[in-house]
């Protein structure tokens, strides 16, 4: 997003007459503060659902009580700050720790890469569409 902005803010500012200016600047303010709290949303939901797939995957391995499993899972939407209910044996207390922070490290890990994936994808677009020198819409080697 960072390296993005700046560009992007340039050219619609650059693109508009005068008198358009200001309608301009809160359309592109708008756009950009919108997509923000939506890129938060989508992949929030991605993050939860990839935690909660790796650990109700792990959870399987051990033999918990049902009411145990449901309230783990019952919050699962707490991430990395999910409490291990209590009453269990040190050593699945400590098993289902580890098992909740290589969820989180999972969920983390696939949101990361959405986000590269998008990164590159964006990058081709621009690559793509960036006018290049001597094709008539900038300026020509040696002219400046």
């Amino acid at each position: 997003m960072a390296v993005t902005v700046a560009p992007l803010t340039t050219s619609v500012m650059n693109s508009v007459n005068e008198d358009r200016v200001g309608a301009a600047s809160g359309i592109n303010n708008a756009v950009a503060r919108v997509a923000g709290v939506l890129a938060i949303a989508v992949f929030g939901i991605v993050m939860v659902k990839a935690f909660g797939f790796w650990l109700n995957h792990s959870l399987a391995h051990f033999s918990l009580p049902p009411g145990v499993l449901q309230e783990i899972r019952g919050g699962e939407t707490k991430l990395a700050g999910l409490q291990v209910p209590t009453g269990l044996d040190p050593s699945t207390k400590s098993s289902i720790t580890q098992s909740i922070g290589e969820a989180f490290v999972f969920g983390y890990r696939i949101v990361m890469l959405i986000c590269a994936g998008l990164a590159l994808a964006s990058a081709a677009v621009a690559w793509r569409m960036i006018p290049k020198s001597g094709d008539g819409l900038g300026p020509r080697p040696g002219s400046v």
